[in-house]
């Protein structure tokens, strides 16, 4: 019972303590807080000079003052032309013309007639009628064949003679039994009445008896009788062929 009331004691004696404790910590608190300096001041910089040490320069020569310009003289004033008054002359007024009425009846001549220039009528000119030139005269008509006719009546005489040719031609007996074949292109030469003038070999068989033996055609055939009016004067060659064929 005594440990407690002693216990008791003891918690009394704290409390009141914490008490008194509490009001010195405010007191001085209110005390201490509104004098108090918030504000930080900065820290103290240390201030650094420097001296700069300007060389030494030789000394210059004395400046020479240039002599002040001597002021110039002021130009004369010129007069200003007067103003020319012009002087305006009152209008005078100008007396009304009154129109000129015609009083009189009287009857006024009449105006001349104008003036009448004559003109000398010009000389008509006649147009000069000039005759067209005369037509060229027709180119001669020919009278003999036209190339047409000519070419087909040269035609006509080369089969004609072709057929004689081989009418006339005679088999080699030396080509015959050889078995020699071959065709020779004759070129005959005629006059304008058809006689045969000259035969050459234009292209040869191969072989001289063949040859030989169509040229003798040429002269056993008579080719004068193939020869018209048309073909007079307009052929003096032909080129025919003679063939040699075995059975």
């Amino acid at each position: 019972m005594e440990a407690l009331i002693t216990h008791a004691k003891s918690n009394e004696h704290l409390l009141v303590w914490t008490l008194i404790c509490s009001i010195l910590l405010h007191v001085l608190i209110a005390v201490v807080v509104p004098n108090f300096n918030f504000t930080t001041e900065p820290p103290i910089q240390q201030e650094l000079t420097i001296e700069l040490v300007q060389p030494k320069m030789p000394e210059a020569a004395p400046e020479v003052t240039p002599a002040p310009p001597a002021p110039a003289e002021p130009e004369p004033v010129k007069e200003l032309p007067k103003p020319i008054k012009k002087i305006e002359k009152p209008i005078e007024p100008q007396p009304i013309k009154e129109p000129v009425t015609q009083t009189s009846l009287e009857p006024q001549p009449p105006a001349p007639p104008p003036e009448v220039i004559s003109v000398a009528p010009k000389e008509e000119v006649k147009p000069t009628f000039v005759a067209p030139p005369p037509p060229p005269p027709e180119p001669p008509r020919a009278t003999g064949p036209s190339e047409s006719d000519i070419d087909a009546a040269r035609s006509a005489y080369r089969n004609q003679v072709q057929r004689e040719l081989k009418r006339n031609q005679r088999y080699p007996k030396v080509a015959e039994t050889r078995g020699i074949q071959g065709d020779v292109k004759l070129e005959i030469s005629i006059d304008d009445a058809g006689n045969v003038t000259d035969v050459t070999v234009a292209e040869s068989s191969g072989n001289n008896a063949l040859d030989d033996a169509a040229i003798a055609a040429v002269k056993r055939s008579d080719l004068k009788q193939y020869m018209n009016d048309i073909l007079r004067g307009h052929v003096d060659k032909i080129t025919v062929t003679v063939g040699f064929k075995l059975a």
